[in-house]
């Protein structure tokens, strides 16, 4: 999880050059992205879980859209998926620890239940996103 704390930091600040913040408030439902990944010790599915104020501001500051259509919206949480998780694959090949990623997948405005492992972020203005981690045996 640490790797994917990371990562999450490292690319929101370098997409927007804005600095997300630790939360204590999950968010459990909301746009929900999600992206697998494999590994020879075990599979995991991540799931990205974001409000529609985090959405927006990431698509106002990243793409320069102020009205984001829902498209738009659904497009920019698949997006953050890739990036954050193909970011932690970045990191940990450069610790020596290997695994692979799924395209990821956009699975609506849900509520997220089963998971083992979770981080909490804002950002200034409202936005909240939740990484959740599940084991997937």
């Amino acid at each position: 999880m640490e790797i994917i704390k990371e990562s999450f930091f490292e690319v929101i600040n370098n997409s927007i050059g804005v600095s997300p913040q630790e939360s204590i408030i999950p968010v459990k439902r909301g746009y929900l992205a999600s992206i697998d990944t494999f590994s020879r010790q075990r599979e995991l599915e991540v799931y990205l879980v974001f409000n529609k104020k985090f959405l927006h501001f990431m698509c106002e500051n990243f793409l320069g859209e102020e009205n984001p259509s829902l498209e738009a919206l659904e497009d920019m949480a698949k997006e953050l998926a890739n990036l954050v998780v193909g970011h932690a694959k970045v990191l940990a090949q450069n610790k020596n620890q290997n695994f692979t990623i799924s395209t990821p997948q956009y699975l609506g405005v849900r509520v997220i239940k089963n998971y083992n492992h979770g981080l909490h972020f804002r950002l200034k203005g409202g936005g909240h996103c939740s990484i959740f981690v599940r084991n997937k045996d």
